[in-house]
């Protein structure tokens, strides 16, 4: 009797967190709203089945998101979606409008070839990440764009090429900067096959590579099972989020890989350093702990007003949070986990919290899509939000 009070319990408690985060679209098709270029500048919508959503970011009233050219014939690599009026939108299929521009998105070295990830830091300045390849063909060097949001002009492209290799795999970014130091940022690449993590430095338009133990697989979380798809992985560090700068001006970078269920962390300075010794300064890097097993995740995001880390286990299509300002050891036992549905295909891509502190969360197919086109019918994607403070209420998440 009590165990089945426990288990009736576990199940309310499951209910409750799953309608604590609200669906905001969900995508059979990706329209894109595309030029003709004619003497009327009329415009047309082009249905692109072959054209899947995989990252998300929210600037203001643009919501980017993110379809690279994993398949040939995408118009647009990079749009965004006006939420000018969100609540309104959730009836009908999104328009994707290519940014800044269609012409960006032409084929060729000095345009966006295949953008992977986007991210916007507090100067208003967006971020691209650009790896290059077309169906899994490299075309060109991965590189980063930068463009300014106030006026949608391009500021600056810096090329990854040298510090490529044939496995390198460049397929996350994110921006170390604050508001009165927007000459002095730093972007971290984390290259996931060959296990090194790229420091850009804005202020001198140059890079240093850091390898670490830390950024490697587990073996033992490799296996990747989706129902119909199943593979062995070894991808190694992806998911890296900060903390508030603190009171060295440095901040706590949390990081992991996406084949393994380990947490760790590392101050700022010590990626900062470009006299970095990895012999010298390997005990910098900390063991954080376990999120348990199967629970290998893939993106993360923390809210900087809660201290609540977020990130997308992808084998069961939940977000797990922990809050790093409670004290609380990181384990399966200090976490709480976010149900998105039901549906099994679908396993969450990518989370941010934005600056206003709303999660968003993007769910797709992406394991069956790398291996097939989706099937035009299916919803292929969801689009989640809903204020953090919400989500947490009540969990061991919650600051109280």
């Amino acid at each position: 009797m009590v165990l089945k009070l426990l288990l009736l319990l576990n199940f309310l408690f499951l209910t409750t967190l799953n309608s604590r985060i609200k669906e905001i679209f969900h995508i059979k098709e990706t329209k894109f709203l595309l030029s003709n270029n004619d003497a009327k500048n009329e415009s047309q919508y082009l249905n692109q089945v072959n054209a899947m959503p995989v990252t998300l970011e929210r600037w203001k009233n643009k919501l980017f998101l993110v379809t690279p050219r994993f398949k040939q014939n995408i118009p647009a690599t990079l749009s965004y979606l006006d939420i000018t009026n969100l609540k309104t939108m959730g009836n009908y299929t999104p328009i994707f409008i290519p940014y800044p521009n269609q012409n960006v998105h032409d084929i060729s070295s000095h345009n966006l070839t295949s953008v992977v990830i986007v991210r916007a830091d507090v100067c208003d300045r967006l971020w691209i990440l650009d790896s290059g390849k077309i169906n899994n063909n490299r075309e060109i060097a991965s590189s980063i764009h930068i463009y300014d949001l106030r006026t949608d002009t391009h500021l600056r492209t810096f090329s990854l090429e040298s510090l490529s290799n044939t496995n390198s795999d460049f397929s996350n970014i994110i921006i170390d900067v604050t508001s009165s130091t927007c000459e002095d940022a730093y972007a971290y690449v984390p290259d996931s096959d060959t296990y090194r993590l790229i420091v850009y430095r804005w202020k001198t338009n140059d890079s240093n590579a850091i390898s670490h133990n830390y950024f490697h697989f587990d073996p033992i979380y490799g296996d990747f099972n989706f129902g119909s798809v199943h593979y062995q992985s070894q991808k190694g560090l992806y998911g890296i989020s900060l903390s508030p700068v603190e009171r060295d001006s440095y901040r706590t970078v949390y990081f992991h890989s996406i084949a393994s269920t380990m947490g760790f962390t590392v101050s700022s300075k010590i990626l900062q350093d470009w006299k970095y010794d990895q012999n010298k300064d390997v005990y910098e890097f900390k063991v954080m702990g376990s999120r348990g097993m199967n629970k290998q995740a893939k993106s993360s995001t923390l809210d900087m007003e809660t201290g609540v880390l977020f990130y997308g286990l992808v084998l069961k299509n939940i977000i797990g949070c922990w809050n790093s300002y409670s004290g609380e050891e990181y384990n399966e036992h200090t976490q709480s986990n976010i149900i998105l549905d039901n549906d099994q295909d679908l396993f969450p891509s990518d989370v941010r919290v934005d600056k206003t502190g709303n999660l968003w969360v993007l769910s797709n197919t992406l394991p069956i899509y790398i291996n097939n086109n989706f099937d035009q019918s299916y919803i292929n994607t969801k689009i989640y939000m809903t204020p953090v403070r919400q989500i947490i209420k009540g969990t061991v998440c919650d600051e109280m």
